[in-house]
């Protein structure tokens, strides 16, 4: 499964991108690299049994495995939070609670916008500890009529949205200031 690509912009320093193709970080190769790395190990292991096995040469499966880039856990586990396998609007649900604030009008927030904020906010654990809960915040803008200026503004809000990730539940979410 891909969850994004690399492209080389020089020696040792490659650009992370997404699936959709947004620019996610740079990544650089280490400083230094040890004399004996336990990937060389495990490839050399492979390479040896694949000789006893099919009698091949060593340097088939050597030359491929040198062309890799290695990719530190942090931008993969970035990567895989942007991927948000089964997130639709269609298939996002609420908890009665969550539902019920939708229906009062000055709470209420489109599901397409919510789930924007789900799919490209910052991610983080739900403050409530939930299992399974996460917590995603984003800027919106909510347009307002300002009633000493007599006309309408984009109000920046911050928004807030928890989701129980297994079934993209929503159990609440709220923009503030």
């Amino acid at each position: 499964m891909c969850i994004g690509y690399t492209v080389v912009q020089a020696p040792g320093l490659w650009q992370i991108y997404d699936v959709q193709g947004h620019f996610v970080r740079l990544e650089e190769a280490p400083l230094e690299t040890p004399l004996i790395d336990p990937t060389d190990i495990a490839l050399f292991a492979f390479g040896v049994f694949r000789i006893l096995r099919t009698g091949r040469v060593l340097f088939e499966s050597g030359a491929r495995a040198a062309v890799t880039a290695r990719i530190s856990q942090g931008t993969i586990s970035l990567l895989r939070g942007r991927l948000k396998i089964g997130l639709h609007a269609r298939n996002l649900k609420m908890t009665e609670t969550a539902a019920k604030h939708m229906l009062e009008p000055s709470r209420y927030v489109p599901l397409q916008i919510q789930k924007r904020a789900i799919r490209f906010g910052k991610r983080m654990p739900d403050p409530r500890e939930g299992k399974g809960m996460f917590r995603y915040e984003t800027d919106i803008y909510k347009l307002r009529y300002d009633k000493q200026r007599r006309e309408y503004v984009h109000q920046k809000y911050k928004f807030e949205v928890i989701v129980r990730e297994s079934d993209w539940t929503i159990s609440h979410f709220k923009y503030f200031y």
